[in-house]
């Protein structure tokens, strides 16, 4: 943490925070760039159990450099570490999640790289498809995007993604309506004529933004 808190920028924290506004973290300004390269230098050669208390370590604090770190780390994690423990700590993060920019890494990719591991993740979360907490119907529909993209997508994938857009087709929350134009706008790049017709045929019960999101690219 030492690390990262000596590459922070009060200036950049200042903007960072205003962007964010809707966050009550603190921010120490740190850039992407550094706080990966940061994060990757600690966790070289760790093991796995270390990598947990880690990330347990970092994501306490209310900090959101702190918070990236330990999804950092959890994105190593989620690609080879315990199924199941990746799977419950993203559940209890997600619970402390009050902003877009963190919930987006920790589901795009992590989730994501436990979804491909095994499919039957997405069947596990499907609970939080009827959430009151918007973070969470959001965070269902996420790992559809690294699902689609080039350095991932499979054919096989497609009705698994397009399964889990259903239930929020109509959802008019803002953040999960966008999720949902995302993923559809990402498997377009892959999939453009079976987008083009989900679209057609749903358009009737997707919202407008959804609708204007997922077809930028066709």
């Amino acid at each position: 943490m030492g690390d990262l808190e000596s590459h922070g920028d009060s200036e950049k924290a200042k903007m960072v925070a205003q962007y964010m506004k809707t966050s009550k973290l603190i921010f120490l300004g740190v850039s992407v760039t550094q706080a990966r390269r940061i994060t990757r230098k600690h966790i070289k050669g760790i093991s796995l159990d270390v990598m947990v208390s880690l990330m347990e370590i970092l994501w306490v604090k209310p900090v959101f450099d702190f918070k990236l770190a330990a999804i950092e780390i959890m994105e190593s994690y989620s690609a080879k570490g315990g199924l199941d423990t990746a799977l419950e700590m993203i559940d209890r993060w997600i619970e402390d999640v009050d902003t877009w920019s963190v919930v987006d890494p920790l589901c795009v990719v992590c989730l994501g790289n436990l979804i491909i591991r095994d499919h039957s993740v997405w069947d596990r979360i499907s609970e939080w498809r009827e959430s009151d907490n918007f973070w969470r119907r959001r965070a269902t529909v996420l790992p559809g995007v690294e699902l689609s993209k080039k350095r991932s997508h499979k054919p096989e994938y497609n009705d698994m993604i397009l399964e889990s857009l259903e239930p929020h087709l109509e959802d008019s929350e803002f953040f999960v309506s966008k999720a949902v134009g995302w993923v559809l706008r990402e498997l377009s790049k892959r999939e453009p004529e079976l987008i083009r017709s989900y679209i057609e045929e749903n358009r009737h019960r997707m919202t407008k933004l959804s609708i204007r999101e997922g077809s930028k690219k066709l």
